[in-house]
């Protein structure tokens, strides 16, 4: 039972049909009611059935005559009505002649006043009358009028007569086209039932027949295609990331095996010392594991507004003691104030990884200039630029994929830290753009947010 309570789009098609028929039967009833009442009012039965009658009177010049005549066609016209819902009263013939002597009455009644069509009460009911007054005689006609309720049932049973044997004609084509029509969609189904685990990626490339149901088809191979690509980009990513810490916790336990067994203070110091730049190295890579998988993430944080000019002012502080070690010349041009609503932590990311990145490739007695200042319509640029070794120009296309390094570079990295830049500028709806540095050194980079991001 609950199988049939399910929706379906054959049944919605047939229900869609029914609502359309009863739509059509409910138009159809009206206009046939207004035809009914028209037709009462202009041209009704009595009227029909009296004008050839009077036709004929007028060639007759003796009332016997004329009054058998009338007689006669009452007899006739009343035998051949028969009774039923509509038709339940007999017709009334009157026959005057023109001085208002009554020469005829079929059954005993009132005299019908009105010239023309109206409608009289006579013997206790209402009648629709019509009145003919020729040149010799007046000819009367009254018949019973239908109530309105009675021609209302009788219009909807001789409506549903003609609709009862056509309504299959009608849905058995309906339900052969959503049936043949919804085929393509059933081998669809079908297919992506019967796919294993190994062909779960790989478009299908299905010809669905129709043009409404192509657009799912191809959306469902587009979406196959991103999955797979999203899937490859995530294997690789765990491979590398078990390949870039696996480095670091080889030291560790190569460190640790020596502080074991090392007797001599300068080789346990010195192994000691290996073993927190290998922990601190993991716990880097860690965090920007942690990082990177919190941008790839679909949920962001909602915006709040925030003062970029106070954030990155903070942010330079806390690597003002390491750049002073390091003879470094650290600067920030800003705004006073430079408030923006936007996702703090993307833009925390972006700006905390370029700084990392600058003070760990420049050369001691570098500069290091950080320019931040509002664009068209609540936009804002972000420029962090330097004059140190810089990135070969045929690397600018790689230097934002994940665990790439360039080389000719001492430093210890994982790789992450400008995938981290680029995927945080995305979640901020704005780009990163890289350039020459300073002086015609080192390298620049530019993030752009648009007001409309």
């Amino acid at each position: 039972m609950r199988g049939w309570l399910q929706p379906t789009l054959s049944r919605r098609l047939i229900g869609a049909l029914m609502v359309a028929v009863l739509f059509f039967a409910v138009v159809v009833l009206a206009q046939d009611q207004l035809d009914i009442d028209e037709q009462i009012a202009t041209n009704p039965g009595v009227r029909q059935t009296g004008l050839p009658l009077a036709a004929e009177l007028d060639e007759v010049d003796d009332p016997v005559e004329a009054a058998r005549m009338v007689d006669h066609l009452a007899r006739v016209f009343n035998r051949q009505r028969q009774p039923s819902e509509v038709q339940t009263g007999r017709l009334l013939f009157q026959l005057y002649d023109r001085s208002g002597r009554l020469l005829y009455a079929s059954a005993d009644a009132d005299p019908i006043a009105r010239p023309g069509v109206g409608e009289q009460v006579l013997a206790g009911r209402n009648h629709w009358t019509w009145r003919h007054d020729g040149p010799r005689w007046s000819l009367r006609i009254a018949e019973p009028a239908i109530s309105r309720g009675a021609l209302f049932r009788f219009s909807c049973w001789e409506l549903v007569k003609v609709m009862l044997p056509a309504l299959p004609l009608m849905l058995l084509p309906i339900w052969l086209a959503v049936r043949t029509g919804m085929r393509p969609l059933r081998r669809f189904t079908r297919r992506i039932r019967e796919m294993d685990a190994g062909q779960a990626l790989a478009p299908l490339g299905m010809d669905l027949r129709y043009a409404e149901l192509r657009p799912l088809g191809q959306a469902f191979d587009t979406l196959l295609l991103r999955l797979r690509e999203r899937l490859q980009r995530e294997q690789a990513f765990v491979h590398d990331a078990a390949h870039e810490l696996r480095t670091p916790l080889a030291v560790i336990a190569a460190q640790a095996h020596v502080l074991a067994h090392a007797r001599e203070p300068a080789a346990r110091a010195e192994a000691s010392a290996a073993m927190s730049s290998a922990i601190a190295r993991s716990a880097h890579l860690a965090q920007q594991l942690l990082d990177l998988a919190a941008l790839d993430g679909r949920a962001s944080a909602p915006p709040d507004v925030v003062d970029l000019s106070i954030l990155s002012a903070q942010l330079l502080a806390a690597q003002v003691g390491l750049a002073r070690s390091r003879d470094i010349a650290l600067s920030l041009e800003a705004p006073e104030k430079l408030p923006a609503r936007l996702d703090r932590a993307a833009f925390q990311s972006i700006l905390q990884n370029l700084l990392d990145n600058a003070l760990r490739y420049v050369h001691e007695g570098a500069r290091i200039e950080i320019e931040l200042s509002p664009i068209a319509s609540d936009g804002l640029r972000l420029v962090v630029a330097d004059d140190g070794p810089g990135i070969d120009a045929q690397d600018h296309a790689r230097i934002f994929d994940r665990f790439w390094r360039g080389s000719g570079h001492d430093q210890p990295g994982s790789g992450l830290g400008l995938a981290i830049v680029r995927q945080a500028a995305t979640r901020l709806g704005g780009h990163v753009s890289v350039g020459t540095g300073l002086d015609g050194r080192g390298i620049r980079f530019e993030l752009t947010v648009p007001a409309s991001a």
